[in-house]
């Protein structure tokens, strides 16, 4: 037997675009389309032929509930209804509302899906009902009062029917789509902005192409009727700017502090910056939203590419005012995708790219959107530098928050420890000046704590040191069968060789006949250079060479992959069991899909005391990553549960903390990041950041204070 999907409002915008998907995409399935005007429906009628059945019918009309009655008597089951249908008008502020207006609104809105889905109730069977609505819970706007009272009574319906009729018969949701461009939205487009404010917006919206397409829109309605699971849809109702995971497939969030957006406030906040708001359905909202790690995707209700303090201090009211997170995006390179707030405003400081000299040329000063590259090139060009991570395309100030460790690190110490001075903005939207002697607490804090924990730094004062006279870099490789005796020897240099000398040791992604272990170098000893590691085993193959710092720090990255991740820190030597086991896991892992890394410490990073910073690692020698690595997310199962178990074997040898900047996600606990100092800095995100405004590791055991 076919299945009857049931649609009203099908003769345009998405109840139209809706009734092409079904059709198209269901050969089985019987569309039954009511409407007022039928003429956009006749193209599918000659495609289709009788797999779609037109009433055309006007839900004004005092006769239209009989005329559907009648038709639906036709069929004694209906497994779909879909209530698109729907009126905006009248478009006037409540003081001159007519009561014959409104009662058409209520008619069309709000008094026809009741009674339809009164009449198909016993036509249901294991049925889905989906109600159409607006921003949910439905928010006021200006001028267009009788359509959101509306649709508020349609959200209540859904739940009313909800409570009251057994999944067995039927499950009903209510879908909010956002700004979609409908004649109904055209209609609001030509209102006067002295009575709908909000028209003013849509228009610029509409003219830079921002709005939805019904197209788009009808695919993940199609999806949400036929693909998720009975249970997630009848259980809740739906937002597509929250909830959408992946095209066409939804994410179970959490139910709870789901923000309720003000649509008004939230439309008008771009008349009020110079910077750029994105939303869903845009270019610049999907390009914006796009993270290095690949195996991550995470939708906001919008990104914000400000381009002054004045415009992050108005989307910090306006999150205040709202009650949604905020998240900061530099770089985008954290593992688990932390600079995107699903359900939140994201602020993203590409434009925030100044780099400046101290009038003494002693400190440089840089903005939140630079990366490793930019201030890189800025420095060689006078002879300076920065110590900073070894991937050029990193945020500085993001991994100058967590930390920051680089080619530099054991002469000059981490990133964090040559700040000077934070320029950060605080959730109740006040600049401050944070150094050693101006709020001595949050320098403290700054340096280690990680991401935009007390606010959004908006820029960063390093002091500056002369770049290297002599650099010694490159990479040098030995077979698999030599990793043991290499690594070693390389504890033996991270623990025991001078400061000037850095090596990364890793086994990169392969396939086992073809992999090496292998050391990347950076070394200004010209007595004890890349050349004596090289001797350390026979059959080496080296690729190093005199350099300039720059060239160093020019390493490439692959990118456009799925990363799998875990890491622990590792305190003391390399032991002969934790290389075995380290060893034996690799060996387990799927061809060309994992790596294994070592980051070295000690040096300079631990000339501070474990005090001094929030940084708690300074007794550590070693962080140990463990990579997978796939192609769009292509066996990533397989991949994910190498990188769990080989963490789960090689934990024992770990010293139960973990590194900000390689974020473990939500699942870790607080004191793995923060250690002694997680008390103190909870104390201060209350003080700071007591509603929990900006999103973070040390939020995760805090309630807000409300």
């Amino acid at each position: 037997m076919k299945k009857i999907a049931v649609i009203t409002g099908a003769g345009s915008g998405i109840g139209l675009a809706l009734t092409n998907e079904l059709l198209f995409e269901y050969s089985q399935l019987l569309v039954i389309a009511f409407c007022r005007n039928k003429d956009n429906l006749l193209p599918l009628k000659n495609r289709y032929k009788d797999r779609l059945l037109i009433r055309q019918v006007d839900f004004n009309h005092n006769a239209a509930f009989a005329s559907v009655k009648r038709f639906l008597e036709n069929y004694q089951q209906v497994d779909y209804l879909v209530h698109c249908a729907g009126l905006v008008s009248p478009i006037v502020k409540l003081s001159s509302l007519n009561l014959d207006d409104w009662r058409k609104n209520h008619k069309v809105n709000l008094e026809m899906p009741l009674l339809i889905t009164q009449l198909c109730i016993i036509k249901f069977n294991r049925s889905r009902v989906l109600f159409l609505t607006s921003d949910h819970p439905i928010t006021p706007v200006t001028g267009a009062s009788a359509y959101c009272i509306s649709k508020a009574g349609i959200n209540t319906l859904t739940d009313c029917f909800r409570q009251e009729v057994t999944a067995n018969i039927a499950v009903f949701t209510s879908v909010a789509p956002g700004n979609v461009d409908t004649p109904m939205q055209a209609e609001i487009r030509q209102a006067s902005s002295d009575v709908l404010p909000l028209s003013d917006v849509l228009r610029e919206m509409h003219g830079e192409n921002k709005l939805l397409t019904t197209a788009l829109v009808a695919k993940y309605l199609k999806e949400l009727l036929m693909s998720v699971s009975r249970t997630s849809f009848g259980t809740r109702s739906w937002n597509l700017l929250k909830d959408i995971n992946e095209p066409y497939h939804f994410t179970h969030i959490s139910e709870t502090r789901e923000p309720i957006v003000q649509t008004d406030s939230a439309l008008l906040l771009q008349r009020k910056m110079s910077g750029e708001v994105s939303t869903f359905g845009s270019v610049q909202y999907e390009k914006r939203r796009q993270v290095f790690n690949k195996a991550v995707s995470k939708y906001p209700i919008m990104i914000v590419t400000p381009k002054s303090v004045h415009d992050i201090i108005e989307v910090i009211k306006f999150a205040n005012k709202v009650s949604l997170p905020i998240s900061i995006k530099g770089g985008g390179h954290g593992i688990k995708g932390a600079a995107i707030v699903d359900g939140g405003v994201v602020l993203d400081m590409a434009n925030f790219q100044d780099i400046s000299l101290s009038a003494d040329g002693r400190h440089v000063s840089v903005g939140a959107g630079v990366k490793n590259k930019h201030l890189d090139h800025f420095l060689s060009r006078i002879n300076k530098v920065v110590p900073l991570g070894t991937c050029p395309d990193v945020g500085v100030i993001g991994a100058t928050l967590g930390g920051g460790i680089g080619f530099l690190s054991r002469k000059h110490g981490l990133s964090c420890d040559n700040v000077t001075r934070f320029d950060i903005i605080m959730a109740d939207g006040k600049l401050l000046k944070v150094t050693p002697h101006k709020h001595p607490d949050l320098y403290w804090a700054l340096r280690g704590c990680g991401g935009g924990q007390f606010g959004v730094v908006v820029s960063i004062e390093f002091a500056l040191h002369p770049a290297p006279e002599f650099v010694e870099g490159g990479t040098i490789a030995w077979p698999i069968s030599e990793a043991k005796n290499i690594l070693k020897a390389y504890s033996h240099a991270v623990l025991e060789g001078p400061k000037s000398q850095f090596l990364y040791a890793y086994i990169a992604h392969s396939v086992p006949h073809k992999a090496n272990i292998s050391i990347m170098g950076f070394s200004e000893s010209r007595s004890h250079g890349l050349k004596t590691v090289s001797s350390w085993r026979e059959g080496a193959t080296v690729s190093i060479d005199r350099k300039q710092y720059i060239e160093c720090q020019s390493n490439n990255y692959e990118s456009g992959l799925g990363l799998y991740w875990q890491h622990g820190i590792i305190q003391g030597e390399l032991t002969d069991k934790f290389i075995d086991i380290l060893l034996a896991c690799y060996k387990e892992c799927p061809d060309d899909s994992g790596g294994i890394m070592l980051d070295p410490l000690c040096g300079a990073i631990q000339d501070k005391g474990t005090n001094e910073t929030a940084f708690i690692h300074r007794n550590a020698s070693f962080i140990c990553s463990i990579t997978g690595l796939t192609k769009q997310n292509q066996g990533k199962e397989l991949v994910a549960a190498w990188v769990q178990d080989t963490y789960k074997r090689l934990t024992p040898f770990f010293n139960g903390y973990a590194y900000q900047n390689y974020d473990m996600g939500e699942e870790s606990a607080v004191i793995e990041y923060f250690g002694q100092h997680t008390e103190k800095l909870i104390a201060m995100k209350k003080r700071y950041d007591p509603n929990l405004r900006f999103v973070g590791s040390l939020q995760a055991h805090i309630s807000p204070v409300l």
